[in-house]
């Protein structure tokens, strides 16, 4: 810093010619400096959404954001109540249910209020702590659902499978206003990670023409580990809802190729392995063939 002054003082004096003259010009130059250095600007609101509508249960986020805030704090609280919920990122209250969420590179200090009931409508302030105590509204509606459930959640799917064959199971949920953000998936009550397992893949899309949630859970290669009892789990604002599927894997090989009846058309394989169909080959034979002399005793009797 030293040496720019002293650059700007052998520049002001080979321009001026007098040291005198120079040195005044310095003081001149040198006191605007200072009083743009010390300029300050007063803080001011960005938009932000002012009219905000959740549901019951739901989280709401009042977004608050505010320029050139300096020292100053932003301060949260409810019109019709005297002491703040938060004060920059302190929670002033006890209640968990309030909290708040600091964003630096939007500016923005939002009041986060989980499982909202219709006590917590109302006209909530934010207010920035300077001696004009700056100030924004913002209302905030809660729709309170009503007591039956028109909410839809339902499995599409083989309910059977051969070993290595490959399934698609479907979990649609739809049948309200607001999608859920999330579907979990469960086999016997594990939870299903997408990723974690090669031969299962997740993925998960959203119409909005219709407000349903779709997520397909499709497996490569089944076996034995694969079949039991899927649930379909979506997150609404009055709980979870769950959707059961079973789907049973057949420890028969897919690969096996079946019989064929007389006139050349496939005879479906109704036995699991071996000795079942050993076991059961006996008594069938055994059965035709009195069957088969029953009939020509009876046909005797008649001639």
């Amino acid at each position: 810093m030293a040496r720019r002054k002293q650059m700007i003082s052998y520049g002001l004096i080979s321009v001026f010619g007098s040291l005198k003259d120079a040195v005044l010009i310095q003081i001149i130059l040198f006191s605007c400096w200072h009083v743009v250095s010390m300029t300050t600007y007063n803080p001011v609101f960005n938009h932000t959404p002012v009219n905000l509508t959740y549901y019951t249960g739901e989280t709401a986020t009042l977004r608050c954001s505010v320029s050139h805030l300096g020292p100053s704090k932003v301060i949260w609280k409810r019109e019709d109540q005297p002491h703040p919920l938060t004060v920059g990122k302190f929670v002033y209250v006890s209640n968990p249910e309030y909290g708040i969420k600091h964003i630096p590179y939007k500016d923005e200090w939002n009041l986060i209020i989980e499982n909202v009931q219709p006590s917590h409508a109302g006209f909530y302030e934010c207010q920035i702590s300077t001696k004009d105590d700056i100030k924004r509204y913002v209302q905030l509606h809660i729709i309170d659902e009503p007591g039956h459930d028109r909410r839809y959640i339902n499995i599409t799917g083989p309910t059977r499978a051969t070993k290595g064959q490959s399934v698609k199971l479907t979990c649609n949920v739809s049948g309200f206003r607001r999608t859920p953000k999330h579907i979990r998936w469960f086999l016997n009550g594990t939870h299903i990670v997408n990723g974690q397992d090669h031969n299962i893949r997740i993925v998960t899309y959203q119409r909005s023409d219709v407000f349903s949630l779709f997520s397909e859970l499709d497996i490569g290669k089944t076996n034995l580990n694969y079949g039991g009892n899927y649930l379909c789990q979506a997150h609404f604002a009055n709980g979870l809802k769950v959707s059961k599927h079973v789907l049973l894997v057949d420890t028969i090989n897919a690969d096996s190729k079946p019989s064929k009846r007389a006139d050349g058309t496939e005879r479906p394989v109704l036995q699991r392995n071996k000795q079942h169909t050993q076991n059961t080959a006996l008594p069938c034979s055994v059965t035709l063939w009195c069957l088969t002399m029953c009939s020509l005793v009876s046909l005797l009797r008649w001639l």
